[in-house]
């Protein structure tokens, strides 16, 4: 009997595998570090205008590589190089995140939600939308884990995931701090260069996605 196309080898079955594509991740990675030095290049000597605005050259990247995850989720889908479910879910995440990057809605509903309804007055509520994120996103990572083929592609999914993680900690840093006095207050370099994390860990995403060859 034929393998099912979105069957998944583990690393411990016999019988060959695929080979993920090489290179695809190193010249993606190297392409979004030399997009973000040439950015803070051309804005010397305020290179923090590069990182720091909504209409940041590296905000820009950010939604042009959730697009991308978006997109590249589809194809990956339609290839049938991973399940049908996660494909379709994958694709409405990065679809959502990326609408969300571009039009600012978790900004919109922190700084005015408090229009809308009294619960507002609570730093939770406020910051539900990015906590969501985490939670989620940290489900979903588990879930698409199960679909990489290779161990070498599951690594650079968690490595950008531990980055996603640490950009969410630098966004939520002052709203702790906050409640906790006695937390120091967050370096200046890292609140700046919070949106240099978010695409970094996007790309790393997209990069294992990118990795991930068609079953045979």
């Amino acid at each position: 009997m034929p393998q099912h196309p979105t069957l998944q080898l583990s690393d411990n079955m016999p019988g060959p595998r695929p080979e993920p594509h090489p290179g695809v991740a190193p010249a993606l990675l190297g392409a979004v570090a030399g997009f973000l030095l040439l950015s803070a290049w051309i804005f010397a000597p305020g290179w923090e205008r590069a990182f720091r605005s909504d209409n940041s050259p590296a905000s820009w990247l950010s939604s042009a590589l959730l697009l991308t995850l978006c997109i590249t989720a589809l194809r990956l889908t339609a290839e049938r190089c991973l399940p049908w479910r996660l494909g379709v879910w994958l694709v409405l995440a990065f679809g959502t995140l990326a609408l969300d990057e571009q039009f600012m809605l978790h900004e919109l509903w922190k700084f005015r939600c408090h229009e809308w309804t009294d619960a507002c007055r609570w730093g939770l509520v406020r910051e539900a939308p990015m906590l969501t994120v985490a939670v989620v996103g940290l489900a979903t990572l588990a879930w698409l884990h199960r679909a990489l083929s290779h161990r070498s592609t599951r690594c650079l999914l968690w490595a950008g995931c531990a980055v996603g993680l640490a950009a969410i900690a630098v966004d939520q840093w002052p709203e702790v701090q906050s409640h906790l006095s006695w937390l120091p207050e967050l370096p200046e370099l890292l609140a700046t260069l919070e949106e240099a994390l978010e695409v970094t860990a996007e790309a790393l995403v997209l990069g294992a996605l990118l990795r991930q060859p068609v079953q045979r």
